[in-house]
């Protein structure tokens, strides 16, 4: 990831969120197409906002969605409970996808911030791979299963080992940090991970689809590959800007 030159890299990113947006968009709104491009559009002026790394030019992007959101949303429709249903459901995914996804950009772009993205990625994995040989041994009692019905506790106790185990190796490879913060960073993000992935299930439940898309041959789309990730990218980047650069 330190080796790709920046702005090749953001514009991945921002490919990466199109393609996310647009698969929200499909499950939100499967049979409205200005709505459809609304959250695409406003998403990606959200991530533009995001990969500048100011607060005023993604405060700004998160202040036009929302008032574009309402004036459009009451535009086309009479009926206020679903045009504020409508807004509900915009508003989501252009926060969900194009803000949080977009987060890794500035991340990588701080001193080390390679060390913090790659550290994050492998610490998430590591739970989604805990959880699930976990789940597999030794699942029993059901984490959610209103949400998603094959989680379980015991699924979810290893996804946090798993986490630990993967961040402790990545400690001692390429990332120098403290023991204790390696540990705690690593709980927070499987914690994040799970719940991301749990959100993305409520998601697709709720819209009544069994993937997000199907741009991933025999994975499902974007969404589906990337739910893991979106918690904590967002928490290690304002974790290193308030704790380690602030501090």
């Amino acid at each position: 990831m330190q080796y790709l030159w920046p702005p090749l890299f953001a514009g991945f990113i921002m490919a990466v969120a199109a393609v996310g947006l647009t698969e929200y968009a499909a499950m939100a709104f499967p049979d409205d197409r200005v709505l459809r491009c609304a959250i695409v559009g406003f998403g990606l002026l959200v991530a533009a906002g995001v990969l500048t790394g100011t607060l005023v030019w993604a405060g700004g992007a998160v202040s036009a969605t929302v008032i574009g959101s309402l004036v459009l949303a009451l535009r086309r429709h009479d009926d206020l409970t679903r045009a504020v249903h409508h807004v509900g459901l915009l508003l989501l995914g252009v926060l969900y996808v194009g803000f949080f996804i977009p987060h890794v950009v500035p991340l990588r772009e701080q001193p080390d911030g390679w060390r913090w993205a790659l550290f994050t990625v492998y610490t998430a994995m590591g739970c989604d791979t805990g959880a699930y040989f976990a789940g597999r041994a030794w699942g029993r009692r059901k984490l959610m299963p209103a949400v998603s019905p094959s989680k379980t506790v015991e699924g979810a106790i290893g996804g946090l080992a798993g986490a630990v185990i993967i961040a402790l190796l990545a400690r001692a490879v390429f990332f120098p940090r403290p023991v204790a913060e390696i540990v705690g960073l690593a709980l927070v993000i499987a914690v994040l991970a799970e719940l991301g992935d749990l959100c993305e299930s409520a998601l697709k439940r709720a819209f009544g689809a069994k993937d997000s898309g199907w741009i991933i041959p025999g994975h499902g789309g974007i969404l589906d590959r990337l739910d893991s990730l979106l918690f904590p990218f967002v928490f290690v980047f304002y974790y290193y800007a308030m704790v380690v650069r602030g501090g």
